[in-house]
Order: C-alpha cells, then sequence, then structure tokens
C-alpha cells in the first residue's frame, strides 16, 4: 500500500579527513632532504625548488632585516623630533597664547 508507506532517509556517506600539520611537517623535511617519501613526483619537485631558490616561506634574509631596522629606526627619529619640536620649542605656548588671546 503506497499510502501508508514511510520513505527512509538517506544515509549521508561523510568519511572524516584527519589532518595534522606536523606529519606535513615532517614529509616536507624528508621530501627537501630527498628521502623516501610518499609525496608525488611534482610534490617532491615543488618542495626541492622551493629549497633551492630560497622560498622557504618562514625565513627572512638579512637584507629584509636589515631594512626594517633601518626603517624602524628612522620613524623613530621622526617621532622623536616631532615629539621635541611640539613640547620643547614654544612652539606650543605661542599657539596656546594665541588661542587665549593674549
Amino acid at each position: 500500500m503506497g499510502f501508508f508507506y514511510k520513505h527512509t532517509p538517506r544515509k549521508f556517506n561523510y568519511i572524516p579527513r584527519f589532518y595534522d600539520p606536523e606529519l606535513e611537517a615532517r614529509k616536507q623535511k624528508k621530501a627537501e632532504m630527498g628521502l623516501d617519501t610518499e609525496l608525488s613526483h611534482e610534490e617532491q619537485l615543488r618542495y626541492e625548488m622551493r629549497r633551492k631558490w630560497g622560498h622557504g616561506g618562514e625565513e627572512e634574509s638579512k637584507a629584509d632585516q636589515r631594512n626594517r631596522l633601518i626603517r624602524r629606526v628612522l620613524w623613530g627619529a621622526v617621532i622623536l623630533f616631532i615629539f621635541y619640536y611640539v613640547f620643547c620649542t614654544p612652539l606650543l605656548t605661542n599657539i596656546v597664547s594665541g588661542l587665549m588671546g593674549k
């Protein structure tokens, strides 16, 4: 009897996947060293190119570190100069007296 038939719900076939960043890092190190890994040939070539070209992503070159330090020193000098000019010269007293009308 089709009138009393109950439809059974369809099953959801979800297969959970587990991601382990430490395992991925170990695989990458093995591939970079050229040891036997489970990575495909294409992935091994990709890691090898990154290693040879120096695009590790996490490492910062000495030139970049030096440039960043120089920028910070220059910004600090500019801020100190502005602070000195505003608070240690008669500029601030002139502005305040001009606003007060004296």
